[in-house]
């Protein structure tokens, strides 16, 4: 596409002209200009843990009978999970055991231990529905917080183009919006983890910062200025002061007539939409640091797990039985009952082992849902909102510049 200054095409000096991202950032590529748009790509998402988006995935896979052989970025891809599953297989085999050694065990009713199996079974999966429910709110609450913070960015630099602002303070103004939503994702999921530890969140806060402002100057080190870092770098909430920032500078170019006074509407425009900025960010926060109260986690979790305890009990009980007929230990008067007692493993197999590790997934998928910043699978997908938005940014500004009208300008 030619442009009206396509003779500076070449000029390096011609920093206006720049796109937000060069194309010595990742991936080597620009998109500079429409026709050069194009995905940067990050690294693979099992090595790099800021690249994995949750998000992205087949849709029609779901549908289909090959989900069941696919491990990662599932529940069941969690430590947690196949450690309750082993203990619940240990407990079964005890118990079993112990049935098995005691002939008296042949007098009990098979029926009345998978009623003793199945009655909190009810009880705990309507509770985890719910659970389940508040969770996945919790997390789009999150994801359109984090998404109003870009659309902020992105008003405000059509505000801009509207009021034919300077093109060196578009960029500033989308620089610090930028580099605002990225240290806001980089700092929120730096800790977000696979199968996350205590020790993963015990680093100090100089350590964090560290390793924030690292991770920026890997991805983006053209956002931050050395002497913008130094002032950013004490502060935790960083992210949050560059918006002081920009209002500063709005402030400064209402009075110097760049744009509308500040006793204009358009001016309170412009404000408000740095307050939705910095109000999005305090409400991602929230979702970080408040969780559900402890003592309904604890509880919920207290009865899926004794459900679990339960039912490995039903289920060992009625194998050991079955194990006492199938090997002939006892005086063959059973013989007849062994059919039924097969049946009723089958049965207490897939109501007291298959239903509670149901419940257990279920509930390793609550905890993760409403943890987004904490646990890597369920990890809002900040990269590729920010992402657009870069794309946005840059092509918006390749589309002011190519019009077949006088540009509005605000300042005479």
């Amino acid at each position: 596409m030619a442009t009206k200054d396509s003779k500076n095409v070449g000029n390096p000096l011609d920093l206006e002209k720049q796109p937000l991202k060069n194309k010595d950032s990742i991936g080597g590529q620009s998109f500079g200009s429409v026709e050069d748009v194009g995905r940067i790509k990050l690294p693979d998402a099992h090595q790099d843990d800021i690249a994995w988006d949750c998000s992205q995935y087949d849709g029609e896979l779901v549908n289909n009978w090959k989900i069941l052989g696919y491990m990662a970025g599932g529940a069941f891809d969690n430590l947690s999970i196949l450690k309750c599953m082993g203990c619940s297989m240990a407990v079964s085999c005890f118990v079993a055991y112990l049935t098995y050694s005691k002939k008296e065990a042949l007098f009990i009713k098979p029926d009345k231990v998978e009623e003793l199996g199945t009655f909190l079974n009810v009880f705990v999966g309507f509770l985890l529905g719910f659970f389940l429910r508040s969770s996945m709110t919790r997390w789009h609450e999150c994801v359109h917080a984090f998404m109003d913070l870009l659309e902020a960015i992105r008003c405000m630099h059509m505000q801009m183009c509207a009021l034919g602002v300077d093109a060196d303070r578009v960029e500033l103004l989308n620089r610090y919006g930028l580099l605002s939503a990225w240290l806001l994702h980089l700092g929120l999921n730096s800790e977000s983890r696979k199968n996350p530890t205590r020790q993963d969140s015990l680093l100090s806060d100089a350590a964090q910062k560290e390793a924030l402002w690292g991770l920026l100057n890997k991805y983006r080190p053209h956002l931050a200025q050395p002497a913008e870092k130094e002032l950013l770098f004490p502060y935790n909430d960083c992210y949050s002061l560059l918006w002081t920032w920009a209002a500063s500078l709005i402030g400064r170019m209402a009075q110097d007539g760049e744009i509308p006074p500040m006793a204009s509407p358009t001016y309170g425009r412009i404000i408000n939409i740095i307050e939705v900025a910095y109000g999005s960010i305090r409400d991602v926060k929230i979702m970080r640091k408040v969780k559900a109260p402890f003592i309904y986690t604890h509880t919920l979790a207290c009865l899926v797990h004794f459900n679990t305890l339960i039912n490995s009990w039903s289920f060992g009980i009625i194998l050991g039985m079955t194990l006492q007929v199938a090997l002939g230990k006892h005086d063959g008067s059973l013989r007849e009952e062994f059919p039924h007692l097969v049946v009723s493993l089958f049965i207490q197999l897939c109501i007291s082992m298959v239903a509670p590790w149901m419940y257990l997934t279920v509930l390793e998928v609550c905890v993760c849902v409403s943890q987004p910043f904490t646990f890597l699978d369920t990890k809002i997908p900040g990269l590729h909102l920010i992402e657009n938005l870069e794309d946005d940014l840059a092509n918006a500004a390749v589309m002011v510049d190519n019009v077949n009208w006088m540009k509005p300008r605000f300042k005479k």
